[in-house]
């Protein structure tokens, strides 16, 4: 029912793998080569999961903190057509590679963080229906993590009902988000140290005991994973 991991490898692979079964691949930023995904998918067990993160090219614009360094490297004109899910030639070649990088890494889902920038407005919704409306059907399901808490409202159960969108949730700040197959849970963490036992309960009630990820990206997110895989309760 609950299958935990981490954002990126925080500790060498091998030792990743003895204890988690999920990661959520640092492919959002800077995608990797092709060489280094068949790398990651070759030295994890064959029953370990990967979702990958979209590359950033598709949802950041180059004015949002985490724009990709390979989107500094393309002229002016260019960079302003990247981000928000704009109808432009810089975005399909960016979920290309998207698309590769998950068909390699045999992801079960992809994730598509959008900034505290995207929020909701008619030009907004408008890139974000066409975007997803033109996407064939994929074989993976698609995560949608935004940053904004305008998207934590009905209408944003409403938007990633009507596409088909996973929309991720931090359990420890919203109620699970309606609908879909399974949750997709990204606590934001502590700036120092690790969650409390009482934290790790409040994100475990808050899975409603539905089938669900709960991915760990701070810094002491390992042993948080550990601790919240290795026990079925948190008392």
């Amino acid at each position: 029912m609950l299958i935990t991991g981490c954002v990126g490898f925080p500790v060498g692979q091998d030792r990743y793998w003895r204890t988690l079964p999920f990661v959520e691949a640092r492919t959002g930023e800077i995608m990797p080569r092709e060489s280094t995904l068949f790398e990651w998918r070759a030295g994890a067990p064959k029953s370990a999961d990967f979702a990958v993160q979209a590359y950033r090219l598709i949802t950041h614009g180059r004015e949002d903190r985490g724009f990709p360094p390979a989107g500094r490297k393309l002229t002016p004109s260019r960079q302003l057509q990247c981000g928000a899910f704009r109808d432009s030639v810089e975005v399909y070649e960016a979920w290309q590679a998207t698309k590769n990088a998950a068909d390699i890494l045999k992801a079960k889902m992809i994730v598509f963080e959008t900034p505290a920038s995207f929020q909701p407005g008619p030009d907004r919704l408008r890139d974000l229906y066409r975007f997803f409306k033109k996407l064939p059907r994929a074989r993976v399901p698609l995560v949608w993590h935004p940053l904004s808490r305008e998207w934590n409202t009905p209408l944003g159960d409403k938007v990633a009902g009507e596409l088909g969108l996973i929309r991720s949730f931090d359990p420890l700040k919203s109620r699970a988000p309606k609908g879909g197959a399974f949750l997709y849970a990204r606590p934001l963490g502590p700036r120092s140290g690790g969650f409390s036992d009482n934290d790790l309960s409040t994100i475990r009630a808050g899975l409603e005991g539905r089938p669900s990820y709960l991915v760990f990206s701070h810094r002491m997110g390992f042993l948080d994973a550990q601790r919240m895989a290795a026990a079925p309760r948190i008392s």
